[in-house]
């Protein structure tokens, strides 16, 4: 018996549900099962099925993973409603938004193609350093947009203080990118409250879908993504050097140098 087909019959002859949401839910399980390397769907396992969560939560957005979930529930309640299972086996797995949250993060290679096609002017060449200490340093979009330009000089550039759960920490510039920020500094002759004056969330997030768009780069990278790959390099590095702190220093350096942004010291 082909399962799907006699799902949407039935539930197009209750006549409570729209023909949109039939029309969702008969593209989200032909995917699902399309998905399957052995579609057996009232004997799928736990594995076949964290496996699929897994790739649409890589794939997709949040809605979307929310409404394919939903698909599969009520596909696998009506199975149960018709005796055809005993228990649904995606009975458990939440639709929440805190759940189902997904941390997508940028690959270095879209990175260095976001950066190369910023041009030599002052708003681009101030977005580029906004990117790039984005990915150096981990800090958030809003921190950054509030480095105060004077204590950056009088750090001599090299680093700034971030308030972190009622207390300062200085943030470290890697040597390359605090020499860019200086000469940044001299040659627009910037003489303002903050380095990034003139410049908020929404404006930088405007401007960095246009560099995306430029570089022939999926519409769907966003600036949240350079700070994931920041988070998840970390996690990544520090796995693999059992927290060393001196190899953990050389892999950071190492993952940097490979998008191009990287300093020179040795």
């Amino acid at each position: 018996m082909d399962l799907i087909k006699y799902f949407l019959e039935e539930i197009k002859n209750e006549g409570i549900i729209s023909e949109k949401t039939i029309e969702f839910y008969k593209s989200d399980l032909n995917f699902f099962n399309d998905f399957l390397e052995n579609p057996n769907l009232e004997k799928i396992t736990q594995e076949e099925l964290n496996k699929y969560l897994q790739y649409v939560k890589e794939k997709y957005s949040e809605n979307s993973v929310i409404r394919k979930i939903t698909s599969l529930k009520s596909f696998y309640k009506f199975l149960v409603k018709k005796d055809i299972i005993s228990v649904s086996p995606i009975d458990k797995i939440s639709t929440s938004r805190k759940d189902i949250k997904i941390q997508k993060s940028i690959k270095e290679s879209q990175l260095k193609a976001i950066i190369d096609v910023c041009e030599d002017n002052k708003i681009e060449n101030r977005d580029k350093i906004i990117i790039k200490l984005l990915a150096l340093t981990g800090a958030k979009i809003i921190d950054i947009l509030n480095i105060n330009l004077l204590k950056l000089k009088e750090n001599d550039f090299k680093y700034f203080p971030l308030k972190q759960r009622n207390i300062f920490v200085m943030v470290m510039i890697p040597e390359e990118l605090s020499l860019e920020i200086k000469d940044y500094v001299e040659k627009y002759s910037l003489d303002q409250e903050f380095l990034f004056d003139g410049v908020n969330n929404q404006t930088f997030k405007v401007n960095f879908v246009k560099y995306v768009k430029r570089a022939n780069l999926d519409e769907n990278i966003l600036p949240s993504m350079i700070k994931n790959k920041f988070i998840h390099d970390i996690k990544k590095i520090e796995n693999e050097t059992e927290n060393n702190d001196i190899e953990l220093f050389k892999k950071i350096k190492e993952q940097y140098m490979k998008i191009g942004i990287g300093d020179d010291i040795n």
